[in-house]
């Protein structure tokens, strides 16, 4: 059933199935931005998320089983957090110089917060040039952490 709904990538996108998948990964996701934690923007972070999970599905669907590799959804699972997430540091740490990284995880995370969330509870605040810039500004410094 995988291989039939993720063989043929223009079919599959407009799966429901699968846009109910992006729609509950997406929100997960912005869970882990609004904490802090993502490196990478909601989005950016939730198409590798969804591009992995395919990728060694469909790979392991492809090898016969007595030639697939056991450890590659681990290991995949692994490099994907790697490249999107921080770690998550002691709150008497937040005091210190933040690297790269935690400055993008900040820049997200008030991304996330911010424009989604403050914002659409007072929609005037700002107007939509202000939202715009804002949002280019943040995206700036989450681009900073790699």
């Amino acid at each position: 059933m995988y291989a039939l709904i993720y063989s043929d990538p223009t079919s599959a996108a407009n799966a429901p199935v699968v846009r109910d998948g992006e729609a509950i990964l997406h929100g997960l996701v912005a869970r882990a931005a609004e904490a802090g934690r993502l490196r990478v923007s909601v989005p950016h972070a939730a198409r590798l998320i969804a591009a992995a999970g395919a990728g060694v599905t469909l790979s392991l669907i492809a090898t016969p089983p007595e030639e697939r590799d056991q450890r590659l959804s681990g290991a995949m699972r692994d490099a994907v957090l790697a490249a999107i997430t921080v770690a998550p540091t002691p709150d008497a740490a937040d005091d210190e110089a933040p690297g790269a990284g935690r400055v993008a995880a900040r820049a997200v995370a008030l991304r996330a917060v911010a424009l989604r969330a403050v914002l659409a509870e007072a929609p005037d605040a700002l107007s939509p040039a202000e939202r715009h810039l804002l949002g280019e500004w943040l995206d700036r410094l989450a681009g900073a952490g790699g």
